[in-house]
C-alpha cells in the first residue's frame, strides 16, 4: 500500500496504555472507517476496557513504525501488507478492506475517452501508460506486469500530467476516484468508463512484535465481528453503494498479479475478499 501526502491518506496510527488509547487519523472516509472498525473489535473484550483519543503529532509514516517497533508512544497502525511491514512489525492477517483498494479505476483526458473502449485482451491493455507517484508501491505492481508506468514526484503533477498527455491513464481506487476527480475539477479529466482494473491487496492492523496481547484481542474481536455479521455491516455502510455501483457498470476487469503481496494473506479464506465482478 501507498501513503500519500494529501487529505485521503492510507494509514491510520493508534496508542495505547494502561488507562486510554489514543489513535491519530486524518478526517476522511477510509479513516472513519478503520477508527470505527476498531472500536468495535475492541469492545469485544470488556475485561480491558480499551478506549481511543486521538494521537495528536503529524509524523512521517516510517518513523510511525519505528516507534510501533520499539513500543514507544504508538502502539498500532492501520497499513497495506508488505514484507518489509511484516518483517518489522506483527501483522493481525485480516483484510480490513476485504481488497477493495486493489480494484481500481481509471481517470482519464477529456479527449481520451475512449481509450479503452476497443481494448479486448490484456496483452492489449498492458500496452497503455499510467501515471503514478514513484514512491507508491502500486507503481511497482503495474511495473511487475510488464506496464511502463510515468513515475511522478507531486501527486499534482499526476493531474496536470494527465490533462497534458504525458501518460494515459491515473488509476485510483473505486471508493476515490470519484472523490478525487471532485476535489480537482478545474481539469480537462473524467472518469473511464470501460474497464476496471484489479490486483490483490490487504490492508492490516499492525503492532509491536511484543504486543502480543494486543494483536490477539484485535484478531479475536475481527473474527468475533466476521462470525455476528457486525464487520460486513460497517465495511457495507462506508462502501456498499459504491461497490454496487461499479458492479452495475459491467466493467471489463483485467487482472493484475501482486508480488509484494506477502504469501500469508488469507486468500483461501474467500469471505474476507470482495470481488467485484458483474452480477451474472
Amino acid at each position: 500500500m501507498r501513503l500519500i501526502i494529501f487529505p485521503l491518506i492510507y494509514f491510520c496510527f493508534i496508542t495505547f496504555s494502561a488507562k486510554s488509547q489514543v489513535i491519530y487519523a486524518p478526517k476522511n472516509d477510509k479513516n472513519n472507517y478503520i477508527v470505527k472498525i476498531l472500536t468495535h473489535v475492541l469492545s469485544y473484550t470488556p475485561s480491558k476496557d480499551y478506549q481511543l483519543k486521538l494521537y495528536d503529532k503529524h509524523i512521517p509514516k516510517v518513523r510511525v513504525f519505528e516507534l510501533i517497533a520499539n513500543n514507544t508512544e504508538i502502539d498500532i497502525i492501520a497499513a497495506g501488507a508488505t514484507f518489509e511491514r511484516e518483517a518489522k512489525l506483527r501483522p493481525i492477517r485480516f483484510p480490513l478492506l476485504k481488497g477493495l483498494n486493489g480494484w481500481r479505476i481509471p481517470l482519464v483526458n477529456t479527449k481520451n475517452t475512449q481509450l479503452f473502449t476497443n481494448t479486448k485482451t490484456k496483452s492489449e491493455f498492458i500496452k497503455f501508460i499510467p501515471g503514478q507517484l514513484h514512491s507508491w508501491s502500486d507503481t511497482r505492481i503495474l511495473e511487475s506486469n510488464g506496464i511502463q508506468v510515468e513515475n511522478v514526484s507531486n501527486y499534482l503533477g499526476l493531474f496536470d500530467m494527465l490533462e497534458k498527455g504525458r501518460f494515459d491513464y491515473f488509476p485510483l481506487s473505486v471508493f476515490e476516484v470519484s472523490k478525487e476527480l471532485e476535489k480537482h475539477p478545474n481539469y480537462n479529466i473524467v472518469i473511464e468508463q470501460n474497464i476496471l482494473i484489479h490486483y490483490p491487496t490487504a490492508y492490516y492492523f499492525y503492532v509491536s512484535k511484543d504486543n502480543e496481547d494486543l494483536a490477539i484481542d484485535i484478531e479475536r474481536g475481527l473474527e468475533s465481528s466476521l462470525k455476528d455479521g457486525s464487520f460486513e455491516l460497517l465495511f457495507q455502510e462506508y462502501y456498499g453503494q459504491v461497490i454496487d455501483n461499479v458492479r452495475k457498470e459491467q466493467r471489463r476487469i483485467y487482472h493484475l498479479n501482486n508480488p509484494l503481496l506477502p504469501e500469508k494473506a488469507p486468500t483461501n479464506r474467500a469471505e474476507l475478499w470482495i470481488d467485484l465482478s458483474p452480477p451474472n
